[in-house]
């Protein structure tokens, strides 16, 4: 085997985690998109249901934090 070649294969196996990642990465993101885009649907769609969660959860947020803060 010649210096290139060995070189070739070393790189080629320095490479493979990177591009693993990438893939990793590039399907993290597809799905955070399919997520936001699913989560825009139902908020267009049922808008008081959204708001009335919201009006619900602040003051139980705003308790926990507060209990906490207290510690």
């Amino acid at each position: 085997m010649n210096a290139n070649t060995e070189l070739m294969d070393k790189l080629s196996d320095a490479i493979q985690p990177a591009q693993q990642v990438a893939r990793k990465a590039t399907r993290v993101k597809k799905t955070a998109l399919d997520a936001a885009d699913r989560t825009d649907k139902f908020v267009h769609s049922n808008p008081w249901s959204v708001i009335g969660g919201a009006v619900a959860a602040g003051p139980a947020i705003a308790m926990l934090l507060g209990m906490r803060k207290r510690r």
